[in-house]
């Protein structure tokens, strides 16, 4: 909430630089510090500084406006920097000169200077103010009448010192708080982009070795085919094997590239997510009918043990692709005479769907990777190939509608995963937000 505050009035780090961001607290500081001026100005008795300190605070109040609200930063910066050296000349001659605490405010200008300043403009003012403070010292000292004592008594001297003391302490705690804050800013970011970095060339490698390797070898599979019926005279039962073989790998290269065209669609432009209300039984008919015939040519039984009367909120077509990849990662890894159950129950205010095998299970030492691109791909039963996108689509499909997806697996057992979306009369139809685009973070 603090940080939140602080960065509404002084600029969100997108939109400002950290120069600009210090020079607005700069500025705010300033006009503070001179409207407390003013009163002590008024008490000493000075009132030439007084005139001057309103002037000033009226324009260090403009230059926050304008540098924080109209992004004339630039501009600023100018106004703001004449402004303060003409205020460090009057305040000199009208502060006692050496006597009074000019010199330790030209020292916090000079600081100021530094902090914010564009570099184009860095050595400009940094001479500008070394030279005014070298001319007013050689002025005093050369004409010593010239600047006088204005200090009524000596405990006024030390009040005012000792005041302008307590300034320049805020305003050095104020700058170095402030970069302190944006080096720990900058350096999380910093951090942040070399992990999405590092992630975006595990992704790219990945998908290389999927162009080179996982899409090759099938399509690779498929000439050989064709190329022994077109070459070999082969009896009817071992051209309708090959056919079979062939139609696999086709369907097997298909899901591939859905996969992968999808998943790079869902990276590079974001995904429109449809929250309807849907009767899971009858969104996932057609899908569970397919299968069934898939799951029986590989002689596998495929159970649909879904209830009618469960109703949840999702998009359809998205919760369609995370149950047909679970099914056809379940179809992968079991042996024929195998089974697949799929069912539902109901825990609290979610619909927890249930895809169950005892099929091979998946290795211990995967199952930390198994929704990443760090987990390898692996033929299934019948050398059936993968691309290791599908359980990945599954989970980032699945937490764009605020679901969860988790499984259990024990090797050589068989697998479960668990996919869990809100039940439908479970929230409110606000929440329902129908073609809702949903934009991920850019790899």
């Amino acid at each position: 909430m603090k940080q939140s505050f602080w960065k509404k009035i002084l600029g969100y780090p997108p939109d400002f630089s950290l120069e600009a961001r210090i020079f607005n607290a700069t500025c705010l500081a300033s006009a503070v510090v001179l409207f407390l001026n003013i009163f002590l100005n008024s008490l000493l008795g000075i009132q030439q500084l007084v005139v001057l300190m309103v002037t000033v605070f009226a324009i260090a109040v403009l230059c926050y406006y304008y540098s924080r609200f109209k992004k004339k930063w630039n501009t600023c910066i100018v106004v703001y920097m004449i402004t303060c050296n003409i205020l460090l000349i009057v305040n000199y001659k009208y502060n006692s000169g050496i006597n009074g605490p000019s010199l330790l405010i030209f020292i916090l200008s000079y600081f100021l200077t530094i902090s914010v300043v564009p570099k184009k403009q860095y050595w400009f003012w940094i001479t500008l103010n070394l030279v005014i403070v070298i001319t007013l010292l050689a002025i005093e000292y050369i004409y010593p009448g010239t600047i006088k004592n204005t200090y009524p008594d000596n405990t006024s001297r030390f009040i005012d010192v000792g005041y302008t003391y307590l300034i320049i302490v805020f305003f050095i705690f104020l700058v170095t708080t402030s970069v302190r804050r944006s080096y720990y800013t900058e350096r999380k970011l910093v951090e942040q982009k070399a992990t999405e970095l590092e992630y975006a060339n595990a992704t790219m490698n990945k998908l290389f070795s999927i162009l080179a390797h996982d899409l090759r070898s099938p399509l690779a599979s498929i000439q050989n085919y064709l190329e022994v019926l077109s070459e070999f005279k082969l009896n009817e039962d071992e051209k309708s094997s090959i056919q079979k073989e062939l139609l696999n790998s086709t369907q097997n290269t298909q899901e591939m590239l859905a996969n992968l065209l999808l998943w790079s669609k869902s990276q590079m432009r974001g995904v429109v997510v449809n929250m309807v209300k849907l009767n899971l039984k009858k969104s996932l008919e057609t899908t569970l009918h397919i299968h069934q015939t898939v799951a029986a040519e590989k002689g596998i039984q495929l159970t649909d043990q879904l209830k009618n009367s469960i109703f949840i909120t999702a998009d359809t077509d998205m919760l369609q692709l995370i149950i047909r990849n679970l099914i056809n990662n379940a179809l992968k890894f079991t042996n024929p005479g195998g089974q697949i159950i799929v069912s539902a129950d109901i825990i609290g205010n979610n619909c927890r769907i249930m895809i169950k095998d005892n099929g091979l299970g998946i290795p211990y030492e995967q199952q930390n990777d198994i929704f990443s691109l760090k987990t390898e791909s692996t033929s299934g039963t019948k050398n059936e190939k993968g691309v290791g996108l599908g359980l990945l689509l599954c989970k980032e499909f699945t937490e764009l509608q605020n679901g969860k997806i988790t499984f259990e697996s024990i090797p050589g057992t068989g697998t479960t995963f668990y996919v869990s979306f809100k039940l439908c009369q479970a929230i409110n139809e606000n929440d329902i937000n129908e073609g809702q685009l949903v934009k991920k973070n850019q790899v």
